[in-house]
């Protein structure tokens, strides 16, 4: 019996189990690169897909308001309306007028714009407030600070009605944590009052 567990026997043994362990370690090789392959291609495409939906997006968004559709009226206040992206919004509303777009829907569609874009400044400034500091510039902070304490909510209503930096203002409002109520009666008096003005001033004066 002990002649059957020789060397050899023993040497064979080693070898297939030395067989065995490098077959399942290569295939574990490869299989592993094979999910690292698959999911490089697999992130590849989503990546892709996402970075041609938000193209998509962008493009539309720009053909929208170049074209001055209804709809690019309501992305010129929507993107317009944010704190720190300038876009001449009054200008815009006389090419929208010019362009055919009905004045009464036209008012009420930048309102609307504005009111979802300035809620968006105003929590930014009420949740974030050391970043909008950063982003607006100290000088104009301060200075719409001041006339905020001074004049209250005529302050609002005045930056609205009249061609004046009413989207840091409601960045800033938010800072302060300024009356809501007041804050959306105001401005949105405001631009209801601006733009009827300049619609009837296109079609009556102009």
């Amino acid at each position: 019996m002990t002649e059957q567990f020789n060397n050899k026997n023993i040497f064979e043994y080693n070898f297939l189990k030395k067989i065995s362990f490098i077959t399942f370690a290569v295939l574990g090789i490869l299989l592993f690169i094979g999910i690292i392959l698959y999911y490089y291609f697999a992130l590849s495409k989503i990546d892709n897909f996402f970075i041609n939906s938000i193209n998509f997006i962008i493009n539309n968004i720009k053909t929208q308001i170049t074209q001055l559709t209804a709809l690019g009226a309501f992305y010129t206040t929507l993107f317009g309306g944010l704190f720190f992206i300038p876009l001449p919004t009054e200008i815009l509303f006389f090419a929208f007028l010019k362009k055919g777009v009905m004045p009464f829907a036209l008012v009420l569609i930048y309102v609307l714009g504005f009111t979802i874009s300035f809620t968006f400044n105003y929590l930014v400034g009420t949740k974030l407030s050391n970043i909008s500091k950063k982003i607006i510039r100290p000088k104009k902070f301060y200075k719409i600070k001041v006339a905020v304490n001074k004049y209250g909510m005529a302050t609002v209503f005045a930056f609205n009605v009249l061609p004046l930096p009413a989207q840091p203002l409601s960045a800033v409002l938010g800072v302060f944590k300024y009356n809501k109520t007041k804050f959306y009666i105001a401005f949105i008096l405001g631009q209801l009052i601006k733009f009827s003005i300049i619609a009837l001033a296109y079609f009556y004066i102009l």
